[in-house]
This record gives structure tokens, sequence and C-alpha cells, in this order.
């Protein structure tokens, strides 16, 4: 993170998350948010854990990293991102990025088809009105999709 000056990340399946200040991980050890207090980042407050999601308060914004593991069925993603919608509809009116691994799959991130899940997560994000922000970057096989939520006058 230091290298390339990045000030905050969200890891799917990490090896380990340390007992630190600046990390952040959901309750089974699938995802974690990582902060880089160092570079005068606002640390992590206001952490909400759950299966396969971690959301903390930086600053002014809310960030909730998520993992879904592709092996399980489309019921219960569906219900997984029902649970993480609760905790983006509670964050709000902050502004809200929704990153990780949901091993969902859509041509409107760049995938080449659209999966089942893909259109769950779709339909599941204008419901709470949330915006992609951008599309997946393919570095080794990792696939990063944000979301946002914007304020609408």
């Amino acid at each position: 993170m230091a290298q390339w000056g990045i000030q905050l990340a969200v890891v799917a399946e990490p090896y380990y998350v340390p007992p630190r200040s600046d990390w952040a991980g959901d309750l089974d050890g699938l995802v974690a948010i990582i902060v880089r207090t160092a570079a005068a980042c606002p640390p992590l407050a206001g952490v909400v854990k759950g299966r396969g999601y971690v959301a903390a308060t930086i600053g002014e914004m809310v960030v909730l990293g998520g993992y879904f593991s592709p092996n399980r069925r489309l019921a219960d993603f569906e219900g997984w991102i029902e649970e993480v919608g609760t905790v983006v509809a509670r964050s709000r009116p902050r502004p809200v990025l929704v990153l990780g691994d949901f091993n969902a799959k859509s041509v409107a991130w760049g995938s080449p088809s659209t999966c089942a899940r893909g259109e769950a997560l779709e339909e599941w994000a204008i419901e709470k009105g949330l915006l992609k922000l951008s599309v997946s970057n393919f570095i080794n096989n990792l696939r990063l999709v944000i979301i946002t939520s914007v304020k609408t006058t």
C-alpha cells in the first residue's frame, strides 16, 4: 500500500486479519478493510461485522467490504445482499462505498456475460440507490467492483 500510495484497501479472502486499529475484518475472516493511518487517512470507526462483510466509517464516508463464495446458492446470495443492504441503509445519508468479491458476473462491470448473481446484484444496487462508480479492474484475476451511494436533489 505504501509503495503505491494507497490509503484504503478491501481484501477478499485474506490470509490473516491482524488485531490492529487500521484493520477490520468480518466475523468469518473472509474480508478485511485496511487503512494506511501513516498517510493521514482517517481511522476506522463504527465497525460493523457480519458473515462475509465488514463496514467502517472512515472520515465522512462508510466503506463496506464483502466476499461471497461462488460455491453457495443464489438464494443464499440474495439473503446476504439484503443483509448488507440494511447496513447500507443505516449508513445514510453518508456516502457509501461497497467493494469486494461477490462472485457475480455482469456485462455492466466488464464480464463477457451476466449470471444470475450478477442480475441480482445489479437489481439490488438499483433498489438501494447505489451507482456503479468503477468497473472491474483485472490484475492477476483480481476483480474489484466499487458501488457508491449518491445524493440526489
